[in-house]
């Protein structure tokens, strides 16, 4: 299969160099990461490694069989219009963090994921595949189409087991209520995910948690965020979160697509306000 990874940062250089096993895979990235790869390849650590030399360019060519979405959730809007230049109908997988992103991608033909593999990018081609964690895809509507049945072997075989699931939009929900725990107070405190499991701290997750799942709740969606939040904290514990790295990046958070969707009381609302905070601090000392 052709696949183009378009946002090839962390997440997106480990998706593409696990998918190269057996798939002709073009990464899309910019800047310093983009030069390193063309004249370098791309160097994986931690649970994947090895050096892939892989084609990588600057926006999308066209006449890719899948493309798998992997930037950040705020910069969705710009890259639409770059994917719609040449864009032939294929099939869009998105593996942002937060929700509101489907809607955004509704003019394209979406198939919504969710990953939990953490990934860092410790400089200009080179990535660490932190974490090894779950990955499912699935239909909008729920079916289980032929389409998703052949991705889905496909990446098992390169590596990345990925299930299929009919309840794919409410498992975004619940990633996203869990990130909402895990990373803007990871930001703000500037600590990696294990420091969360201090009896204090944890405090501070579970008014986070209830809060979240009081949101679900109201849209039919019934899940312990506390508990699973707390499991991914342990199984996560030496990783910075992808919002600490944006933070240490002096880069915009998605923090509009993680925490905002699950204000209602106070927890989500003081911890969104003090990312915001850093952000426009860390805008201002550029």
């Amino acid at each position: 299969m052709r696949i183009a990874v378009f946002g090839a940062g962390a997440l997106g250089s480990v998706f593409g160099a696990i998918l190269s096993r057996k798939n002709e895979v073009l990464l899309i990235t910019r800047g310093e990461h983009l030069r390193a790869i063309k004249e370098r390849g791309l160097k994986v650590e931690g649970h994947t490694e090895g050096i892939f030399h892989l084609p990588a360019e600057n926006h999308y060519p066209g006449g890719y069989e899948l493309i798998i979405l992997t930037v950040k959730a705020y910069q969705i809007k710009d890259v639409v219009n770059d994917i719609r230049k040449e864009y032939d109908g294929e099939p869009i997988i998105t593996f942002q963090n937060g929700v509101g992103i489907v809607d955004l991608l509704k003019n394209f033909d979406v198939i919504p994921g969710v990953t939990t593999h953490g990934a860092t990018l410790l400089s200009p081609g080179v990535v660490k595949h932190a974490g090894i964690g779950d990955t499912y895809i699935g239909e909008k509507k729920g079916e289980i189409s032929e389409r998703i049945v052949h991705i889905a072997r496909n990446f098992t075989e390169c590596g990345l087991k990925t299930e299929i699931v009919n309840d794919i939009m409410e498992r975004r929900w619940i990633k996203a209520a869990i990130n909402a725990c895990i990373n803007p107070l990871t930001a703000v405190l500037n600590v990696k995910n294990g420091e969360l499991l201090d009896e204090k701290l944890s405090k501070i997750v579970k008014c986070v948690a209830d809060e979240c799942s009081e949101i679900l709740a109201e849209r039919g969606i019934i899940a312990d965020i506390y508990s699973l939040a707390m499991d991914v904290i342990r199984k996560t514990k030496e990783n910075n979160s992808s919002m600490l790295q944006d933070i240490k990046r002096r880069r915009k958070t998605e923090i509009d697509f993680i925490a905002k969707p699950f204000i209602k009381k106070r927890c989500n609302k003081v911890l969104y306000h003090m990312v915001k905070f850093l952000e426009s601090r860390l805008r201002d000392s550029l």
